[in-house]
């Protein structure tokens, strides 16, 4: 009997692309197709399965939340309640929100398929900034979007969650009041489409993640 097996991967050298390009711009690169993965890693994997069975290659690709380059729907303004007894400047809880988000998205901590809860997030968020952050809360940039919207985000199986926010995406208010979680209505609609291929080594050199699932379908693991 032949098995099927899906294998998701994601790329490092495609990984270091994307992140490069959420920080400064230019051509959004694309992850490489499943016959140039199957091309790239095939030597490394076949000799793992039966003979009668066969792999599927599947590209993982960033599902981004928050910031510009994310969809309209995902699009969100951070809204940080400060210490008034704190002596740290907005510029710099602005800068540690958003270092905190960037952990807390980090590689290890998400596998292909997630689910996103903000409760988790904000969380995080508490804990690193605490004494000088009281509160942290998420409102949708997209109007007609109610607070708590974003409150749980699900991937799809080929796709891994990625922080899009930047300091613009973070906002110092004195008070949380009804007028600071309506949506603020004001999304970007288009950002660069220009793409480029990635390559990559192969498998043994350590620059590719891989997941696997059986003929009925799962998503695979991270890093």
């Amino acid at each position: 009997m032949s098995n099927i097996v899906d294998v998701y991967l994601l790329e490092r050298t495609y990984d270091n692309l994307y992140r490069i390009w959420l920080q400064d711009g230019g051509n959004k690169p694309i992850p490489n197709t499943s016959d140039q993965l199957r091309i790239s890693n095939a030597g490394t994997l076949n000799p793992m399965k039966s003979l009668s069975d066969q792999i599927i290659y599947h590209p993982v690709k960033y599902k981004i939340l928050f910031g510009t380059s994310s969809d309209e729907e995902l699009q969100a303004t951070f809204k940080v309640v400060k210490n008034t007894g704190s002596n740290v400047t907005n510029a710099v809880i602005k800068t540690r929100v958003i270092q905190a988000l960037n952990e807390f998205f980090a590689l290890d901590n998400f596998d292909f398929g997630d689910t996103f809860y903000f409760t988790e997030l904000a969380a995080y968020v508490h804990q690193q900034l605490a004494p000088d952050l009281l509160t942290v809360v998420i409102v949708p940039n997209q109007s007609g979007q109610g607070f708590g919207s974003l409150f749980q985000i699900s991937g799809a199986g080929d796709e891994i969650f990625i922080s899009g926010a930047t300091v613009d995406d973070v906002s110092i208010i004195t008070a949380l009041g009804a007028n600071q979680l309506a949506a603020s209505g004001s999304v970007v609609t288009s950002t660069s489409t220009a793409t480029t291929n990635t390559t990559t080594g192969s498998a043994v050199s350590g620059s590719t993640t891989t997941g696997s699932g059986s003929s009925t379908g799962s998503s695979g693991s991270g890093y």
